[in-house]
C-alpha cells in the first residue's frame, strides 16, 4: 500500500502552519489514509474563530458534515437492500403514500411560475440513491440560509408528514424538477431514504446507523444527535464576509434541529456529526472492502461496495451534476457521474485522483474523496458558510496534490 513520504508529511505540515497563520480560515482538521491505516492528521485554530482562549482545534474536534451525511444514509439504504428488506425497484410510494401523485414542473430553472403535470413514472429507491428522483433544493436562497424544510420545528409524532407537507409546499402532490429516472437534481432524496431506513428497520436513523454501521466500524464519535460533550467539542460555525472577512454565526439563520433542543427528525441529508477522523474510518472500511481485503465486520459486500464506484446516471444526468459542480464549488469535472451512493470521476484529475474515485462535501465547509486505484482517502474541514468557501477548497486541493506528488511503496 502507498504511504506519505518523509517530504510529504512535512509539505502538509507547511500547509497547516501557512493555513494557520495566515488566519483566514477558521478552525479546521486534514486527515489522510491507505487502505491500511491513517498516515496523517493534523489540526488548526481554535474552536471559536478569533477567540485564542477557546479550545484548539483537534483531530478528535466534532464537525457538522452536512451533506457528507448522504453517503453515509445511502450505505445503510444498501445494507438493507442486501437483507432483502428494500429493493432498488421499491416504489417509495409504497412506504410513504405522500408519494402516491408527485407533480412535474415545467421549465422549473427558467419559469418563476412553473406550470406542471402528473408525473408518470413512480419514484424508487434507486432513484432516491441516484439522486435521479427529480426533488430538489430550491435554487436562489441567501447564502447562509437553509430551506425550512431543514430548519422546521418537527415534532416527533408527525415529523414525516410534516416534512413532506413542505417539499409539497403549493402543488397538488410533491413537486419535481423532471420524471424519475431522466436526469440529475441534487434535493431531498436522500432525506426521504433516511425516513425510508427508519420505517423499514424499525428504528431510528441514529439507532440503525449505531449498530450497523458506526460500531462494527469502530467509529464512536460520529451521531445524528449531539450531546452535551458533543457540543463542546463542535468547532463553531462562522461566515465568510464578502470583503473576506470572517464573522461568527450569532444565529445570523436557522439551523437544523440541534442540541440542547429536542431532535425529532434525523436528516440523511444533512444531518450527521463527526470528527474527521472518524469519517475517514469510514471511508478506510470501504476502501478495504473493494480491495477484497479480510475485513472484521464488514458492513456490505465487496460487490455492493464496487457498485459505489460505477457510474449510474445517463449524459443528462451527468451535465446536471457538472453544471452543479463547476457552479457550485468553481471546480471543473469531465464528466462526473453519481453512483448508489456518492459522485464519482469518470476521467483522471492530473496530480490528483484516479478515475472512479469518489467524492462529495458539506454545507459548511468540509470535503472528502476515496481513490480505491491508488488506495487513499482524504478529508478536510472547517465550519464556514457560504458553502464550498474558496480557500477551504484551495486548502483541499493543495492538500490532495501534495499527497500525491509524495506517495511511496
Amino acid at each position: 500500500m502507498p504511504k506519505l513520504s518523509a517530504a510529504g508529511k512535512k509539505a502538509l505540515d507547511d500547509l497547516v502552519a501557512e493555513t494557520i497563520q495566515s488566519g483566514r480560515l477558521p478552525g479546521f482538521v486534514l486527515a489522510v489514509s491507505n487502505v491500511d491505516e491513517q498516515i496523517y492528521a493534523n489540526a488548526g485554530g481554535n474552536k471559536t474563530y478569533g477567540d485564542a482562549n477557546s479550545p484548539p482545534v483537534t483531530p478528535d474536534s466534532l464537525f457538522w458534515i452536512c451533506s457528507m451525511t448522504k453517503l453515509l444514509v445511502g450505505l445503510a439504504a444498501l445494507q438493507l437492500i442486501e437483507q432483502g428488506k428494500l429493493s432498488f425497484d421499491t416504489p417509495v410510494a409504497d412506504i410513504f403514500p405522500e408519494f402516491k401523485d408527485p407533480v412535474v414542473l415545467k421549465d422549473y430553472y427558467t419559469n418563476p411560475n412553473p406550470t406542471y403535470e402528473p408525473a408518470k413514472e413512480a419514484i424508487t429507491v434507486l432513484h432516491l440513491l441516484t439522486h435521479s428522483s427529480g426533488l430538489y433544493y430550491k435554487m436562489g436562497g441567501a447564502p447562509d440560509s437553509l430551506p425550512s424544510s431543514y430548519t422546521h420545528d418537527f415534532t416527533k409524532e408527525n415529523k414525516y408528514s410534516e416534512f413532506f407537507e413542505l417539499l409539497k409546499g403549493e402543488y397538488p402532490g410533491i413537486p419535481l424538477v423532471f420524471e424519475p429516472g431522466t436526469g440529475f437534481s441534487y434535493g431531498y432524496s436522500s432525506d426521504v431514504l433516511g425516513f425510508i431506513v427508519e420505517k423499514v428497520s424499525g428504528q431510528s436513523l441514529e439507532a440503525y446507523s449505531k449498530k450497523n454501521i458506526f460500531e462494527p466500524i469502530g467509529v464512536k464519535s460520529t451521531t445524528y444527535h449531539l450531546t452535551a460533550e458533543g457540543k463542546d467539542r463542535l468547532v463553531d460555525l462562522c461566515f465568510r464576509n464578502e470583503d473576506d472577512s470572517i464573522s461568527a454565526w450569532e444565529e445570523r439563520s436557522p439551523l437544523i434541529q440541534r442540541y440542547p433542543g429536542p431532535v425529532n427528525a434525523y436528516l440523511g441529508g444533512v444531518g450527521c456529526y463527526s470528527t474527521l477522523p472518524d469519517y475517514l474510518a469510514i471511508l478506510r472500511h470501504l476502501l478495504q472492502i473493494e480491495a477484497g481485503c479480510d475485513v472484521p465486520n464488514a458492513i456490505l459486500t465487496r460487490d455492493t461496495v464496487k457498485s459505489l464506484f460505477a457510474p449510474k446516471l445517463g449524459p443528462a444526468g451527468s451535465f446536471a451534476l457538472s453544471f452543479l459542480i463547476q457552479a457550485v464549488v468553481k471546480m471543473t469535472f469531465n464528466q462526473p457521474n453519481w453512483s448508489t451512493a456518492l459522485a464519482i470521476t469518470t476521467t483522471e484529475l492530473e496530480g490528483r485522483r484516479k478515475p472512479g474515485s469518489g467524492f462529495w462535501s458539506g454545507w459548511a465547509g468540509t470535503y472528502y474523496f476515496l481513490d480505491p486505484a491508488s488506495g487513499i482517502a482524504l478529508v478536510f474541514g472547517s465550519q464556514v458558510v457560504p458553502p464550498m468557501d474558496p480557500l477551504a477548497t484551495e486548502i483541499s486541493d493543495k492538500a490532495e496534490r501534495i499527497v500525491y506528488a509524495h506517495l511511496e511503496d
